[in-house]
């Protein structure tokens, strides 16, 4: 049976697109929506040696793409361990439910996804509608430990599948340093230890909480901090929707960060309080490290594609018979005859394509001007 994908025509309008991406960029993201290994969920195995021989492109430059996509457009994931990618955005718009034949391939093609972190992240991304439900479920049935997923990375919502509640709750650390306003309660919930209370009678529920409290008690000891009833309380509350492991991370990562403020006099008085108020520190050092961090890589990519444009402009100020000797060389390596059609039917596509290639050619004369 063939398959189709569906492209809205809306993409070519999409400000992002317009203003963020690259003749280049657009080329690719459009093959990563429509080749043949795309699937329903928008998760599939390609290698970069597939993505490159079905471009036309080198290995160096289908990396670079993938880091681009995943780094700086945010678009997509890849892992090189698997060899599976998934779109971000694919459940958005082009994720549908449909009849019985498509909701078999939905759990055929779940059940053969490697890297869990991606289903996890898929579920995130559906609409909030029966669809969501029916692949959360799939995702339960097919023994996805969302817990685990969530923990292995910064970016994942975890799932809770007992009843499939319309708040995303992200355990993603890192949004403790984006707000001082998020509510402790809900940032990085992992409700896994509510659904096993309420699904087992037989605990003693005063039992876990004590276990835990007790935990609690010796790290606040352990950093000199008094522990009240109203302290109590607010654990109490905290270890209905999060893991007493995911807690203490959190205290700590919190006093790591007030210790290392000089204008902090008492430390336990200015935990407790965000404590009591849902609130936490902000470790703005982290924030403009990532920036200057993010501004270093978008200048890098700037200047990488600025020297393309220069070699590109080098490239055809050359004699016509060795500009010519030059390419045949070049689609001969790549092994992709169809090159020379893309040539006379867009010449810009084709020159961004062996942009990379051309640098290799003319490196040493180039240097020379």
């Amino acid at each position: 049976m063939a398959k189709f994908r569906q492209i809205q025509t809306s993409f070519w309008s999409n400000t992002y697109i317009q203003e963020e991406m690259t003749a280049e960029d657009k080329y690719f993201y459009l093959y990563l929506m429509t080749n043949e290994f795309t699937t329903q969920i928008g998760i599939y195995s390609i290698t970069k040696k597939q993505m490159a021989f079905d471009l036309g492109y080198s290995m160096e430059s289908v990396t670079a793409l993938l880091q681009r996509f995943e780094t700086y457009h945010k678009l997509i994931k890849y892992d090189s361990e698997t060899r599976e990618l998934i779109l971000l955005k694919w459940a958005e718009n082009n994720l549908n439910i449909g009849g019985k034949p498509v909701q078999d391939l939905i759990k055929k093609e779940i059940e053969q996804v490697k890297n869990k972190e991606f289903l996890t992240l898929m579920y995130s991304s559906c609409p909030e509608n029966s669809l969501k439900n029916f692949i959360g479920l799939l995702i339960y049935k097919n023994n996805v430990s969302y817990n685990e997923t969530a923990n292995e990375s910064s970016d994942v919502s975890s799932i809770n599948l007992s009843n499939f509640e319309k708040n995303k709750k992200t355990n993603n650390n890192n949004n403790f340093y984006e707000s001082s306003d998020v509510p402790l309660n809900e940032a990085g919930a992992i409700n896994n230890k509510e659904e096993i209370i309420n699904n087992n009678h037989n605990h003693d529920h005063n039992n876990i909480y004590d276990r835990d409290l007790k935990k609690i008690k010796e790290w606040f000891k352990k950093n000199e901090i008094d522990f009240s009833k109203k302290h109590e309380d607010k654990i109490i509350d905290l270890l209905k929707n999060n893991s007493i492991d995911y807690i203490l991370n959190l205290f700590q990562e919190q006093i790591d960060i007030l210790k290392n403020k000089k204008d902090v006099k008492n430390i336990a008085a200015v935990f407790s309080a965000h404590l009591f108020k849902g609130t936490c520190e902000v470790n703005l050092q982290a924030i403009e490290q990532k920036e200057l961090e993010q501004e270093k890589i978008k200048n890098e990519e700037r200047k990488e594609y600025q020297r393309n444009d220069e070699a590109i402009e080098f490239f055809k100020s050359l004699p016509q018979e060795q500009r010519l000797k030059i390419e045949n060389e070049i689609i001969e390596e790549l092994k992709n005859p169809m090159l020379r059609e893309i040539k006379r039917n867009a010449e810009s596509v084709f020159y961004l394509m062996i942009s990379q290639k051309i640098k290799e050619k003319i490196g040493v004369l180039w240097k020379k001007v």
